[in-house]
């Protein structure tokens, strides 16, 4: 409970961190924006360089001012400057004409009579009488020029502002995918915590949906997978029992015989069933090896007919007396990988062995890019509600498909799980024989 409390708390301070950062990054691009557009030539951005705007601000205090002078030539200079300074907010002195300028302010007194030194604040007035005349310095409201305390309030100001819009934008533009992730989350959590059930379904928005539907496709196989594992060892252990209760029986029936010829008897059964022991040990550690590990296919392009001609003649050996097998494969080429398709075929076929009255058929066709092999028989066939049990490990069915027919029920799981690598798939249906028709549907490789 404290770990999850605690994420939302770690988020938070991440979340202040980052605000933080965003706040500093902003205030340094707003400066260098501001930066960079003041030194940018006015005719790039078609707005008056500074120092003319300046300049002719004060261009009507000038002409008033030389106007008062001049209408007062008979009082001294300095009387009428004192006169005029209370209405100013900033000094005028008058200055002798040999004070010394830089010369640009010079060149512009020549050229106007009149002149602004953007540094200091300040305009000279040439009074053509020997003397210049200086107002200021005026106060000006620049921000590039203001103190470090006003240009930061500024740009801290700009910066928030900045900010509130960005995670306005970012909250309405990524609310929907912050939700789908928490749902991916909580989905991926439930999963590692063992509920193999849980799955994610309120994901809509197109970036994460993928995701979400390859979680959901891992959470099935990985229950699928549980579950099977659950089945092969609850059928495994049943299976174990037998023979083991047999050898404990047999052991009894051994301590307490007598008999030479019944001890021998009895020894045999003890040594069939060690035997009976290691073959399911053997078989149930191959399914698990093939369960657990992808195969990798060796596919090769093959007549159809040549391939179900030479399976039907390698099982004449295997087929009971008097009993019919009849082969119609169609005449096509097919890329396939002729191990895994002769070991399904051939399981299938001694399967109808066991079970079919008196006759079998192999059908093989090519249907667009798949091939489809068909077994039928006229045996007892498979009741509906068992046509998927059969295909699991150790399954067996309680009528004409029993123990003493021999087996631990791994065939069929064997046909299923190899035509699943071989990209395809395995079912039973109702025989036109009046038994069952075992289909498996392969992916070719030629297309």
């Amino acid at each position: 409970m404290r770990q999850l409390l605690a994420k939302p708390l770690f988020f938070n301070r991440r979340i202040v961190f980052y605000l933080i950062i965003l706040l500093s990054l902003q205030c340094i691009i707003a400066y260098g924006a501001l930066l960079v557009f003041d030194s940018l030539p006015s005719s790039l951005t078609d707005m008056p360089d500074d120092h003319v705007v300046f300049r002719e601000s004060q261009r009507g205090t000038v002409n008033l001012i030389r106007k008062q002078i001049d209408e007062n030539k008979d009082k001294p200079l300095q009387e009428v400057v004192n006169e005029l300074q209370p209405y100013f907010g900033y000094p005028i002195k008058v200055l002798s004409a040999k004070t010394p300028l830089p010369h640009s302010i010079k060149k512009e007194l020549e050229q106007l009579d009149f002149a602004y030194d953007g540094d200091k604040e300040v305009v000279y007035m040439d009074l053509n009488n020997g003397n210049i005349l200086q107002l200021g310095p005026i106060l000006m409201r620049d921000i590039l020029e203001s103190n470090t305390m006003s240009l930061s309030v500024f740009l801290i100001i700009w910066a928030l502002f900045s900010a509130i819009v960005f995670f306005i934008l970012i909250y309405f533009a990524f609310s929907a995918v912050w939700k789908d992730l928490v749902h991916i989350r909580q989905t991926a959590e439930q999963l590692g915590q063992g509920n193999l059930k849980a799955r994610t379904h309120n994901v809509k928005g197109w970036l994460f949906k993928p995701l979400a539907n390859v979680l959901n496709n891992m959470g099935t196989h990985i229950e699928h997978l549980v579950s099977t594992n659950q089945t092969i060892s609850h059928a495994m252990a049943h299976e174990l029992r037998t023979p083991l209760a047999r050898m404990r029986f047999e052991l009894s029936m051994l301590e307490e015989s007598d008999n030479e010829q019944e001890k021998r008897q009895l020894q045999k059964g003890i040594s069939d069933d060690i035997n009976e022991l290691e073959t399911l040990i053997n078989a149930s550690l191959s399914y698990f090896k093939m369960h657990q590990n992808n195969i990798e296919l060796n596919y090769t392009t093959v007549s159809l007919k040549q391939l179900g001609e030479k399976i039907c003649q390698s099982l004449e050996l295997f087929k009971p007396q008097g009993f019919e097998l009849a082969c119609n494969c169609q005449d096509a080429r097919a890329s396939v990988d002729i191990n895994l398709v002769e070991t399904i075929v051939k399981n299938l076929l001694l399967n109808a062995f066991k079970y079919a009255a008196h006759k079998a058929v192999l059908n093989i066709s090519k249907q667009e890019n798949r091939v489809i092999f068909e077994i039928d028989d006229d045996g007892a066939g498979i009741p509906f509600d068992a046509r998927e049990k059969i295909f699991m490990p150790f399954a067996r069915l309680d009528t004409s498909r029993t123990r003493s027919t021999g087996g631990y029920g791994l065939g069929l799981a064997y046909v299923k799980l190899m035509a699943e690598f071989h990209g395809g798939k395995a079912f039973v249906v109702t025989s036109p024989l009046g038994g069952a028709r075992f289909v498996v549907s392969l992916k070719s490789g030629d297309e």
